[in-house]
């Protein structure tokens, strides 16, 4: 399928920066993204799916003003339940941000095309400084909100991508030798900002949990503030 016609999408987000970034390329390819899906799993431990602040991409797909599709899915029926919503939304494409993780896009290559879609993974390859350097020249608002890696101590919780903090994790990375992008879960992201919100996000109450060497921010509830007041407020 080309996408020079414009096929319809649904961009699978968890609200963490690749999956953000790749509807980003997506859209900027030409294709029509008509929602945004975010699966809710049950397993916590999730190994396809992100767990870390999901039913907050509602905001997300509310300030890109298209619909948001959540979709609960059971210990066990992970596949089946995306597999399922799929073929109830009808689109052409399935959008996720995939950069290396063969058991995830071998998994949503069959998923989709068991829904009679095509994967897209825009993502798919980059080396992980460029996927950084784009976030930052794209002026996306990150916010690390969970880690689990040897060499991310508690102080990551809540900070914010910028060109000094990505090259503090980029240095790190290499001393301690975990996935500079987080891929795998070295630590995970929620997107606050990005060129296609007409509104940013701004948590308004958080709770950070640690245990001993890994822990997470859980936002219990934000608001959207448009992105004048934003600059005015500066």
């Amino acid at each position: 399928m080309s996408l020079i016609q414009s096929p319809n999408a649904l961009a699978l987000c968890s609200g963490g920066k690749d999956s953000i970034l790749a509807l980003h390329k997506a859209w900027a390819l030409g294709v029509k993204i008509i929602g945004i899906v975010t699966m809710i799993p049950e397993d916590h431990e999730s190994m396809l799916y992100h767990t870390h602040n999901v039913k907050h991409v509602k905001k997300i797909a509310e300030s890109i003003g298209i619909a948001w599709y959540g979709v609960e899915a059971k210990k066990g029926e992970e596949e089946k339940a995306l597999e399922r919503a799929l073929k109830k939304l009808k689109a052409d494409l399935l959008i996720s941000g995939g950069i290396a993780s063969n058991y995830q896009k071998h998994r949503f290559d069959k998923i989709a095309e068991s829904a009679n879609m095509k994967h897209l993974a825009p993502l798919w390859n980059m080396k992980p400084n460029d996927v950084l350097k784009e976030i930052i020249l794209m002026k996306m608002d990150v916010m690390i909100v969970a880690v689990a890696a040897y060499g991310l101590d508690e102080s990551w919780l809540g900070r914010h991508l910028t060109k000094q903090s990505v090259n503090e994790l980029l240095r790190l990375s290499e001393k301690y030798n975990f996935n500079p992008i987080g891929e795998g879960g070295d630590y995970d992201s929620f997107v606050l900002d990005a060129p296609l919100y007409n509104k940013r996000l701004l948590p308004l109450k958080v709770i950070k949990r640690w245990d001993k060497d890994s822990g997470a921010i859980e936002i219990q509830d934000l608001m959207t503030v448009n992105k004048k007041w934003r600059k005015d407020a500066r």
